[in-house]
């Protein structure tokens, strides 16, 4: 008998959606700060030098100026993504056990783990680089391999290599059904935005629930065949 970790969306999002209903107001200010400094959002941009000569050198001055705040935001945020991405991932994981004793500095929890969650996230973008590069396909494995390292830094103390090889390990087997998940997931934020925008306030902290309980899912099923294993 093999112990199986349940992602059905039927099941993980009315989990998901209890969850956040307990501290709504928790939830979406420590969604709108990940969502800031977590590396998880972006976008481009560009432009044609030879429009240079059909804007006057003000103009010029605030489009330097502006893109010198937009590297500067990107530069910040590479530095800070790992550590606010594990405190936040553990603050949800808290608030999934019931915690009430969660707070919004909690989020910055990962910040006395500064310097393995940095390297965790580079070497996590690194590889999602690296297999984009390889025709796409393998990025998009690598991403529903390896996101359940910041917690596993902060949950089991590990090193980031060693964070990175138990996720992939954890999510073994389950890259499909963790794939299904996050379809759900991005109509479940298209429905957000389609709700006045406002609803995204609420469907994008619901979704980091749901990986939250996806990622409780897949460890009890580890815990489950290692206990089974070792009988």
């Amino acid at each position: 008998m093999t112990t199986s970790a349940n992602l059905a969306p039927s099941h993980i999002y009315p989990q998901a959606w209890k969850i956040f209903k307990r501290r709504p107001w928790l939830s979406i200010g420590m969604w709108i700060v990940y969502v800031l400094f977590s590396g998880q959002g972006g976008g481009n941009g560009g432009g044609q030098s030879d429009s240079e000569s059909a804007i006057g050198p003000e103009e010029w001055i605030w489009i330097r100026a502006i893109l010198l705040v937009v590297l500067a935001y990107v530069l910040v945020v590479m530095v800070v993504a790992g550590p606010i991405r594990g405190g936040y991932d553990m603050a949800v994981l808290r608030l999934f056990h019931g915690d009430e004793t969660v707070s919004f500095r909690d989020m910055f929890a990962g910040f006395s783990k500064f310097g393995t969650l940095f390297l965790t996230f580079l070497l996590y973008t690194l590889a999602i680089i690296a297999g984009f590069i390889l025709l796409v396909v393998p990025g998009i494995i690598v991403l529903l391999a390896l996101w359940p390292a910041f917690l596993l830094v902060m949950e089991d103390d590990l090193g980031p290599v060693e964070a990175l090889k138990a996720a992939w390990g954890l999510t073994r087997g389950y890259k499909w059904k963790i794939f299904v998940l996050s379809l759900v997931g991005f109509a479940v934020l298209i429905i957000g935005v389609l709700a006045l925008g406002v609803g995204l306030f609420v469907a994008g902290p619901v979704n980091e629930v749901a990986k939250i309980t996806a990622y409780y899912e897949l460890r009890q099923a580890a815990r489950g065949s290692d206990s089974l294993l070792s009988s």
